[in-house]
């Protein structure tokens, strides 16, 4: 049996030494002893054949190290490294993308706001609170217009001063044409642009770089009325898709890693990313945040609207990739999750839980 190097393995320095890590999974181990017998595999090799290239080296010893290497995933058989796609490949070379996504994908969250507390007093409050705003004390100040000083002078202000994070929902479920108005006006085409070099280019109410909105929309659905609970995918076309059918609300506190009230909601949004259509015009490193600011900006739009419909939107990034990712069967390479929006109707009362984590925050 031969084996190669996994296709996307990174090598990167610390104070102790070298380090490995695959950018896909993010696994990091010492790397102390090991670049020289990975540098043997950048072509289809037998373990014995690679012992007998490094003969200064103690057989038995470099045998039990590439059976670590095979065991983290490193080095791969010569028919898995053949079926293997390369991140790196696809992402036009953009390592430090790559790095950066496979550092933040799966963390894991504290359960509980006893270990929340916790964490907060023995992390957090220790060190000093920076200022909430900077001021120029030494500058010129110039005078806003009374006129400008005052509040809720139109429908757009009261929305804006009105919209907030909603965490108690009643189990009233939701009306299914203020959903359809929600998803129309945050992830429906409102424009169409034309444009000589890149042909038509299509408007969302939301900006996105180059027009290439990137962001694809899902939602997992159970308390809308007269739609049935399931897995959803809206396109810009304005239909829903239903791609899996049953109560997925467990599902979504999981992928929401494991905030228990977003199962009172009513339905969860995942915003994921569709990369290629970024790196056809954008090939370089910084083509990757472009990503987060379009979900940014979708997520804002999402909340407002909600609001103006009555509904009690939220957002999170605490994302599970993976479980995710198997929901939807996307390959995290040329789509993948990043950032989690839903809504339902809000309670008229806040609940226990809700006055807590108010006291709390």
């Amino acid at each position: 049996m031969r084996l190669c190097r996994h296709p996307d393995l990174l090598l990167t320095w610390g104070g102790s030494g070298s380090s490995l890590a695959i950018g896909s999974t993010g696994v990091e181990v010492p790397g102390k002893g090991l670049v020289e017998i990975l540098d043997l595999f950048h072509e289809p090799l037998s373990m014995s054949d690679a012992i007998r290239r490094i003969p200064s080296r103690d057989a038995r010893v470099v045998r039990a190290q590439i059976r670590v290497l095979r065991d983290l995933g490193y080095l791969l058989t010569e028919g898995a490294a053949s079926r293997a796609r390369s991140q790196l490949r696809a992402w036009r070379g953009n390592e430090a993308s790559v790095r950066y996504h496979a550092a933040c994908r799966d963390l894991t969250y504290l359960a509980g706001p006893r270990k929340f507390e916790a964490f907060v007093r023995k992390t957090v409050l220790p060190r000093p609170k920076p200022a909430p705003f900077k001021t120029y004390e030494r500058a010129r100040r110039v005078a806003i217009p009374a006129s400008e000083r005052t509040w809720e002078t139109n429908e757009l202000e009261r929305v804006l001063l009105k919209r907030r994070t909603i965490r108690a929902f009643s189990r009233e479920p939701v009306d299914p044409r203020k959903l359809a108005r929600l998803f129309r006006l945050t992830f429906g085409v409102s424009a169409v642009l034309p444009s000589d070099l890149f042909g038509p280019l299509v408007g969302r109410t939301s900006p996105s770089g180059g027009a290439l909105h990137p962001i694809e929309a899902y939602a997992i659905v159970w308390n809308v009325r007269g739609l049935a609970p399931g897995v959803y995918h809206y396109d810009m076309g304005g239909n829903l898709a239903r791609l899996r059918k049953g109560d997925f609300r467990a599902v979504a506190v999981e992928v929401a890693s494991g905030q228990t009230w977003v199962r009172r909601a009513a339905f969860l949004c995942i915003l994921t990313a569709v990369f290629p259509r970024v790196l056809w015009k954008y090939p370089t490193e910084d083509s990757y945040r472009t990503l987060f600011l379009d979900a940014g900006h979708l997520a804002q739009t999402f909340c407002l609207v909600a609001t103006s419909l009555g509904l009690g939107p939220f957002t999170t990034a605490a994302i599970q990739d993976s479980k995710i990712e198997k929901l939807l069967r996307i390959d995290g390479i040329d789509e993948f999750p990043v950032y989690l929006c839903g809504a339902g109707v809000p309670a008229r009362q806040p609940g226990r839980a809700e006055k807590k984590s108010r006291k709390r925050l």
